[in-house]
């Protein structure tokens, strides 16, 4: 399941788990906005963080990149 489809699953836990990434990752929560809507993709430290966080191989949730 890719990066979108997995949050977006996710109803009642969907803001905690873009709090988490926000804080995370170190970005805004308009950067997270952005990788759930497919306008940009997470650089590669970041994917790897958000792949760790989430427990969920990197391949499987970005498998174009």
């Amino acid at each position: 399941m890719e990066f979108k489809e997995y949050v977006n699953s996710l109803p009642n836990q969907r803001n905690e788990v873009m709090a988490d990434l926000k804080k995370l990752c170190r970005v805004s929560y308009v950067t997270v906005y952005r990788w759930l809507r497919g306008d940009c993709t997470p650089d590669a430290l970041k994917r790897k963080i958000i792949s760790d966080y989430l427990n969920i191989p990197e391949k499987e949730l970005w498998p174009n990149v």
